[in-house]
């Protein structure tokens, strides 16, 4: 009687437990690093937002020592005064205008949320939310009048300290990595053993790469909408339109979220001209974002990066949780690096774009 074999099939080949132990070490390694990095969340977000400074100030050098007899530290010099130059001509040209308007808001808005309150306080459910704000606003007043005022001033004198330290923080330590990008990424790759330095350093060019796309998408998406909301807000003869095209078009660095917060501003204006108002006022600001979404990003998403935006949101929870509003902030553009990590690293994609 034959004796019967037992197929090949059955028994795990050495290659593939390789393999899988590789991905095994790669988890773990990443569950490790995402626990550092909640640890030391504020670190390791403003080390990443340097990280963006240096990827624009690259993206803007290196066509300019292309195209001119500059070095690499000349090219990144003339693109800092480039972005300087930029900033300061806006500044100049429009700055008064947005200040006056953003003082303009500052007096309106409080106004403008009287009379939503009163508007509100007419139907049954509008009533049980402003009880609940009330409520929470309460909780929160504890102490007499004058040391919560106190408080506060405090509070917002540390946050404001707080914002301009860690932006300048950002802005040097984003010049030294643009200005030595090999030095910082050599160093990294150290802390990595040698078999995996040569995966890992394709994957940070990648990366790199596809930060790049982003942000230039990105650009153009901010630029786009704030003139776009700009535009409508003073056909609707909404107060403060130059502000309100700067706020959405900030805004548009935070997907989906930020289309919403940059909404509020314009409904409450428009809230103080009448309901007519609000209504075209809704209009036009979904109108400007199906636009956006169907029209403005495919256009753009041709030639740079995209997330799909299902990602985005679970990325701006993902992170808010995680990060706080910081983490909210910088959400898409680590959403991206994690993807090209994660394909690169893990399931050892070839390079592509991401998100396509």
């Amino acid at each position: 009687m034959p004796t019967r074999k037992t197929p090949q099939s059955q028994s795990p080949r050495q290659d593939d437990l390789v393999g899988y132990l590789q991905k095994v070490l790669i988890t773990v390694a990443v569950a490790a690093l995402a626990l550092i990095a909640v640890r030391w969340r504020e670190v390791f977000l403003l080390a990443f937002g340097a990280a963006l400074i240096a990827v624009l100030l690259r993206s803007l050098a290196n066509p300019i020592a292309k195209r001119t007899p500059l070095n690499a530290a000349g090219s990144l010099a003339a693109a800092a005064i480039m972005v300087v130059a930029i900033v300061g001509l806006a500044g100049w040209f429009v700055g008064a205008q947005v200040a006056a308007q953003f003082d303009q808001l500052s007096q309106i808005l409080p106004k403008a949320w009287a009379a939503t309150q009163h508007y509100l306080g007419e139907f049954p459910a509008g009533q049980w939310m402003l009880e609940r704000l009330q409520e929470a606003r309460s909780e929160r007043s504890t102490g007499s009048s004058l040391g919560l005022v106190a408080g506060r001033l405090g509070r917002l004198t540390r946050v404001s300290v707080g914002v301009i330290t860690d932006l300048f923080l950002v802005i040097v330590a984003g010049v030294y990595f643009a200005a030595q990008p090999t030095l910082y990424r050599s160093g990294l790759l150290r802390l990595f053993p040698e078999g995996a330095r040569e995966r890992l350093a394709d994957a940070m060019e990648e990366a790199s790469v596809s930060l790049r796309k982003w942000l230039v998408g990105t650009g153009l998406a901010m630029l786009a909408m704030g003139v776009l909301i700009a535009i409508g807000a003073f056909l609707l003869g909404l107060p403060a339109p130059l502000a309100l095209g700067l706020v959405a078009g900030l805004a548009e660095f935070v997907p989906i979220v930020g289309a919403i917060i940059s909404a509020v501003p314009g409904l409450l204006l428009a809230g103080t001209q009448g309901t007519q108002t609000v209504l075209w006022t809704l209009i036009f600001y979904v109108a400007a974002h199906q636009f956006e979404g169907h029209i403005l990003i495919p256009l753009i998403q041709r030639r740079v990066v995209s997330v799909p935006p299902a990602l985005t949101l679970f990325s701006v929870l993902a992170f808010g949780l995680l990060f706080g509003p910081l983490g909210v902030i910088l959400a898409t553009p680590l959403a991206v690096v994690v993807l090209v990590l994660v394909k690169r690293l893990y399931l050892r994609e070839a390079a592509d774009n991401v998100g396509r």
